[in-house]
């Protein structure tokens, strides 16, 4: 009887060590997991033609840059604010090693909203000249604005509401 005691708690404890060495373990596996897809021009202009309805936020940013970076918790805000009203954020990265940059980045900062890595085309139909460059889609899909460089959230908010009217 002793033994059969003595099994049932070697078998709990192990339980126990497993259960809580996969709480300790599946943060750093489940990240190393969150891999940014790259995004090619045609993928994009297909998403974009996919969101006409909604207004559309296009950021080109990088985790590099200090305006991209004042400007995204707003994007956050923004997103949380206007989701269910008709919004769509996409973010497109550009990295050198994305891979490596963006998901720690997006984790830190709470993005809430879809970001992916520039495939090499995206950069020469936007005429990306700095970042960020931000272009505001409207509910017909087509472009409302093009902002280069740091916009405040409420100048974004503003424009948002103006296009969710329309």
């Amino acid at each position: 009887m002793e033994h059969i005691v003595n099994k049932k708690i070697f078998k709990y404890r192990y339980f126990v060590f497993l259960f809580a060495v996969s709480l300790i373990i599946a943060p750093i596996i489940s990240f190393a997991g969150d891999a940014v897809k790259k995004i090619k021009l045609t993928e994009l202009n297909t998403l974009l033609e996919s969101s006409k309805g909604k207004v559309v936020i296009l950021d080109l940013w990088a985790t590099w840059c200090p305006p991209c970076r004042k400007e995204i918790p707003g994007f956050i805000n923004l997103y949380k604010k206007y989701k269910d009203k008709g919004l769509e954020i996409i973010g497109v990265a550009f990295d050198e090693n994305g891979q490596e940059a963006v998901p720690p980045f997006m984790k830190a900062m709470g993005i809430n909203y879809q970001v992916y890595l520039d495939g090499g085309d995206i950069a020469r139909k936007y005429d990306l000249q700095a970042y960020p460059t931000t272009i505001v889609y409207g509910k017909d899909g087509k472009v409302a604005s093009k902002h280069v460089g740091y916009v405040s959230e409420k100048e974004f908010e503003d424009e948002i509401n103006n296009l969710l009217k329309k």
